[in-house]
């Protein structure tokens, strides 16, 4: 097995997994598909991507997908049956399109809008603790909940573990961002979750490998992060007049060294409203005094 980052545009995007059969992991974001294709053709010298595996439902992991039906119209795209449910909503699908063009403006990058909807879809749902063959090539699918209530993560042929977000994203240079969009509890079990599997390398979504240096600790590490983040942040909404302060500390905390090619501002507020309606929601006891609006 062969795994080459194949991401449009910046690194840690979209992972080709090459055999018999070729599998993608995520499909990147829309302004950078066409670029990924490229990529993608020239390390298959005239091979076929066979599938996709989607972690979740959004628009950064999901609208490279027309781009590659295109390319290779037999793919089939696997994901969880929740991510399928929303990929047909269509708010979920405008949702997409709308941040998908957020995203093109803040890389300076022009993209043509044209793909069609109805490619934004899963065609095969895998539950947690099911295992496909595609190909050559074994796919083990385990629910990891916290970023999304649709994340799914996957370990390849008992060696190779795809990670979702909902264990948290690393920055290149030691950073962090926190991803518990919807539930904190449920981002801690999938921390749990992920570490009883043994597995010989990992993949961090938005970072890549592991290293070998951090693989020994790094689902303590991920815990630490996803702890300190959290408190973190509860002290920042509680020391806030209001939640748009508090939004524009969490930036300068998480954000302020986040390329916005990958992230745009627009997107990071989006999910820190999540997190912080999820942190009010579960640990009421930490807002009892706290009146932010």
């Amino acid at each position: 097995m062969r795994v080459i980052d194949v991401s449009g545009v910046g690194a840690a995007a979209v992972f080709l997994i090459k055999g018999k059969s070729n599998i993608l992991f995520e499909a990147g974001m829309a302004y950078a598909a066409d670029l990924m294709v490229e990529k993608i053709r020239r390390e298959l010298d005239g091979g076929k991507v066979d599938a996709v595996l989607l972690s979740h439902s959004h628009y950064d992991h999901v609208a490279g997908l027309p781009a590659v039906r295109k390319a290779w119209p037999e793919v089939k795209v696997y994901a969880s049956e929740r991510a399928k449910e929303i990929l047909t909503k269509p708010s979920a699908l405008s949702t997409i399109r709308n941040l998908s063009r957020i995203a093109a403006g803040a890389a300076g990058m022009s993209w043509a809008q044209d793909y069609r909807d109805e490619d934004l879809r899963v065609d095969v749902v895998l539950n947690d603790g099911e295992t496909v063959q595609l190909g050559d090539h074994k796919v083990f699918a385990f629910e990891t909940l916290g970023h999304t209530k649709c994340s799914l993560s996957y370990i390849v042929d008992n060696e190779l573990m795809l990670c979702s977000e909902s264990v948290g994203v690393l920055g290149p240079s030691g950073g962090y961002m926190p991803a518990f969009l919807v539930d904190y509890k449920g981002a801690r079990e999938s921390i749990i979750k992920s570490r009883n599997y043994h597995v010989k390398d990992i993949i961090l979504n938005h970072y890549g490998f592991v290293n070998e240096e951090d693989k020994p600790r790094i689902w303590d590490i991920m815990m630490e992060k996803l702890e300190s983040s959290k408190n973190r942040m509860v002290r920042i909404m509680k020391e806030c007049a209001s939640d748009e302060e508090a939004l524009k500390m969490m930036e300068s905390v998480f954000h302020e060294k986040v390329d916005k090619k990958e992230q745009p501002d627009e997107a990071f507020d989006i999910n820190a409203l999540s997190m912080m309606k999820t942190l009010r929601r579960q640990f009421p006891e930490e807002f009892e005094e706290q009146h932010c609006i």
